[in-house]
């Protein structure tokens, strides 16, 4: 047996998807998995005597449930974790709710007991689970951010028509390195935000909740008709794919995923580079693939700028890699230091667009 292979620790109330998670993970030469729990009691006294290397958590289950066993793992030793959550809408709020608490990514699983559709997202769970196990722990730090009352906020909206759009897109680490993301973007920007994460059907409303709670800015995820504006951050709405039409306005479709995935980043930013042109500001960060490379070359073409996340501070350096090596990407930044960059970015794109107008 390899010492190299990563060792994981499964926990699930479910005994389905313990066997299904197990067997799915015992396929890669890469994983070996030391153990099973029934619940995050058992999941804690396994994970101080078998150490694993990443954990698969569920969080529902009955005498210790997975939020109260990832907060024990995050003060005693922090470890990646990937969530393997209901495909209900509570499931999608207790997701990143979890990301909140140290969970390095999220998959979805089939609602109920019997999580036999697990065996069908094979490769997913592979791919998220050998990610995790290689996150550099320093990066598991979790963010500090305030909670914004959704109730006091007051959206920043411009009187001008002439503003600036930052595109920005993620997959595999994505949602915990938005949380990270997010708060440091300002209202002052004159800039609008569209935000293209790859995740299952149902998870992006919740998504764009979750983060409404942590900015100035209002996030909501967008529908079909939706004016991009500034101020706002729209998010993608999982199965469909978000293309700009002309007057800035969204149309959602159902046209065949690109690249494997619905909604797309490339559609979205090149449907946006006619539109808004070297307003734009183009942002990748982390996810495997290669999406949003083609979407960053058209925006830099038109004389936008655009911005990757640095291989340091990502879950899989596969998306920025990709955008990198075609030699288009303006600035490269760790997650923690993009926020200022995007902002400035967003400033000198207006700018400079005024002064070619006048």
């Amino acid at each position: 047996m390899s010492p190299d292979r990563k060792r994981v620790l499964v926990v699930d109330d479910s005994v389905f998807a313990r066997r299904i998670v197990s067997d799915i993970l015992a396929t890669n030469p890469n994983l070996q998995v030391v153990g099973t729990a029934v619940n995050g009691r058992d999941g804690l006294e396994k994970f101080r005597a078998l150490k694993p290397d990443v954990i698969t958590l569920d969080i529902e289950m009955p005498e210790m449930n997975g939020f109260e066993m990832l907060r024990a793992v995050m003060q005693e030793r922090p470890t990646p974790v990937v969530i393997l959550s209901s495909l209900t809408t509570r499931g999608a709020r207790e997701s990143f709710a979890a990301l909140g608490l140290g969970a390095v990514d999220v998959m979805a699983k089939p609602h109920g007991s019997h999580s036999i559709g697990l065996a069908q997202q094979a490769e997913e769970l592979i791919s998220k689970v050998l990610a995790a196990a290689n996150i550099d722990i320093s990066t598991l730090q979790i963010p500090q951010v305030r909670t914004v009352s959704t109730q006091l906020k007051k959206t920043a909206k411009s009187c001008s028509s002439f503003f600036a759009v930052v595109i920005i897109a993620s997959s595999t680490g994505g949602p915990r390195a938005l949380r990270t993301l997010i708060p440091q973007l300002s209202q002052d920007t004159d800039a609008a935000y569209i935000i293209v994460q790859h995740l299952p059907i149902g998870f992006s409303g919740p998504m764009a909740q979750d983060l409404n709670t942590i900015t100035d800015l209002e996030v909501r995820e967008v529908d079909n008709g939706d004016e991009i504006s500034p101020g706002i951050i729209l998010i993608a709405k999982s199965g469909f794919h978000c293309v700009v039409e002309k007057g800035g306005k969204i149309r959602l479709t159902q046209t065949a995923p690109m690249w494997g995935v619905r909604p797309a980043a490339d559609i979205t930013m090149a449907s946006a580079v006619p539109v808004f042109g070297s307003r734009l500001v183009g942002v990748i960060l982390t996810g495997m693939g290669r999406d949003g490379a083609d979407g960053l070359r058209m925006i830099k073409e038109v004389g936008g700028a655009t911005i990757a996340e640095h291989e340091s501070t990502c879950v899989i350096y596969g998306m920025p890699r990709s955008a990198v090596e075609l030699g288009i990407v303006d600035e490269i930044v760790p997650i923690t230091e993009m926020g200022p960059v995007i902002n400035k970015a967003a400033l000198r794109v207006l700018r400079q667009s005024t002064n070619k107008a006048a």
